[in-house]
């Protein structure tokens, strides 16, 4: 499913859209911290994290993480928006918790799966 249309069905607003909102997501990796995110780095790999931090966007960029969403409606800062443009990362917030959001984009991806009904 492309980036762009998993925000818009799970709720989630795009706070800096880049070429890579239109990727194909293969694989959600959600969690706090970032030993683990960098197990799950892929080029078709959404991070779903609480960790605002514009270090995070530095470290998309090092592993072609295509986009990040941070969950609970937590603003990105300056410096993590600035970052994420400056690298070409899309940045999404979910206005969700955690556990919600990663529920959204699985009956998301669920419901494409199965395809219409």
């Amino acid at each position: 499913m492309k980036l762009d249309c998993l925000a818009e069905r799970t709720g989630a607003r795009i706070v800096v859209a880049s070429r890579k909102v239109t990727v194909s997501l293969e694989q959600v990796y959600a969690g706090d911290r970032v030993s683990d995110l960098l197990n799950a780095a892929g080029d078709h790999v959404l991070l779903v994290t609480n960790l605002a931090s514009e270090h995070l966007v530095r470290v998309a960029e090092l592993m072609d993480i295509p986009a990040i969403c941070l969950v609970g409606g937590q603003l990105p800062s300056e410096a993590m928006v600035r970052a994420a443009r400056e690298h070409g990362t899309a940045l999404l917030v979910s206005p969700v918790g955690l556990f919600e959001t990663c529920g959204r984009i699985y009956v998301t991806l669920s419901d494409e799966r199965r395809g219409p009904g």
